[in-house]
């Protein structure tokens, strides 16, 4: 077999690496908005949606600060310098990466609804994007600070 023919076999036989596998999706998984019958319907069902899953990352992330207050006023009535400086430097980054993450939503969102900018879909695109990566980040700070409880 020539060079040139197992070259053009082993690339047709390989993955294609800006093609991802094909999922399907699941079906027992409740699917947010199925009811929704017109685009407006949709566009205030995932509005009302990120509106919701936002407010739950409010108190995700106040729970977590509240809890924080808490060893930074143990460490003070300790008079314990070094956890002092500890627990609000842990807030002071927590707040410093909340913001970041705040910032990076907005604009991944942002960037996600310009493809349809001007279309009916675009309010629909929008807050599902913010929608499910506020849900991420609700992941995220409950499986990093063991908010599970």
């Amino acid at each position: 077999m020539s060079t040139a023919l197992f070259l053009l076999l082993l690339f047709l036989t390989r993955p294609a690496a800006n093609n991802p596998p094909h999922t399907i999706p699941d079906s027992t998984k409740p699917q947010p908005c199925a009811d929704a019958k017109t685009q407006l319907t949709i566009n205030e069902c995932f509005a009302k949606l990120y509106v919701d899953t936002d407010a739950q990352l409010n108190l995700t992330y106040n729970k977590l600060i509240n809890t924080m207050k808490t060893y930074f006023a143990d460490a003070q009535r300790q008079n314990n310098p070094s956890q002092i400086a500890h627990h609000q430097a842990a807030m002071d980054r927590l707040l410093a990466a909340q913001r970041a993450w705040l910032n990076y939503r907005d604009l991944n969102c942002d960037s996600v609804k310009f493809q349809y900018e001007g279309g009916s879909l675009s309010p629909t695109i929008w807050s599902q994007c913010m929608a499910e990566t506020t849900q991420q980040r609700i992941a995220t700070l409950t499986t990093a600070y063991d908010l599970s409880n």
